[in-house]
């Protein structure tokens, strides 16, 4: 199976724009932007994932 996040997983430090992948990595046009810590939002289909695609950097705050 292909590396990714699955819907409802939290993105933990890495939050960013993710791009939907179906289950034998073929990309699809869906993006979504999901900050640190946040869950992951419903795919289109059964058994995709969110690849990411940039994220953001970290906050010295």
């Amino acid at each position: 199976m292909t590396n990714g996040l699955k819907p409802g997983q939290s993105s933990g430090n890495n939050g960013g724009i993710f791009q939907e992948q179906g289950p034998r990595g073929g990309q699809r046009p869906n993006y979504t932007t999901v900050p640190d810590n946040k869950p992951m939002p419903p795919t289109s289909r059964p058994n995709s994932t969110w690849k990411p695609v940039h994220t953001t950097p970290d906050s010295k705050r």
